[in-house]
């Protein structure tokens, strides 16, 4: 399984390379929303774990453009953010988004999540 973390943040995106590493997954990263549709549209992973505010693109607009992409298969997709407006969380899961994690988050709560939507076994 592939998994691609996309995060501003060096030091967020190297914890949740290690707790997704750790749980069977081949991770790739992404610093912003540009690089983000471009691996997707390369390699195709099964999960997209990325945060809400992103550089160039931001990440619902990134959403958006995968759940377009009709021509590429459809990752399951995971915001990571600390955005807690429950208006910006219906915006994301009406748009397409599989859930939605806030930070903090801990292995625990990760694999909770992917158990959940079938990615890995309790």
């Amino acid at each position: 399984m592939k998994c691609l973390i996309a995060d501003d943040s060096r030091i967020i995106r190297m914890v949740l390379a290690k707790i997704l590493s750790n749980l069977g997954f081949e991770v790739e990263e992404a610093e912003d929303g540009d690089e983000v549709i471009e691996k997707c549209l390369e390699t195709e992973p099964d999960l997209v774990i990325m945060d809400w505010w992103l550089p160039v693109i931001d990440g619902i607009d990134v959403l958006y453009k995968i759940r377009d992409a009709k021509h590429i298969r459809q990752p399951r997709i995971i915001f990571c953010s600390a955005n807690t407006d429950p208006e910006k969380i219906s915006e994301a899961l009406d748009g397409g988004a599989d859930d939605y994690l806030m930070k903090p988050f801990d292995e625990e709560i990760i694999k909770s999540k992917l158990v959940i939507l079938g990615l890995v076994k309790e």
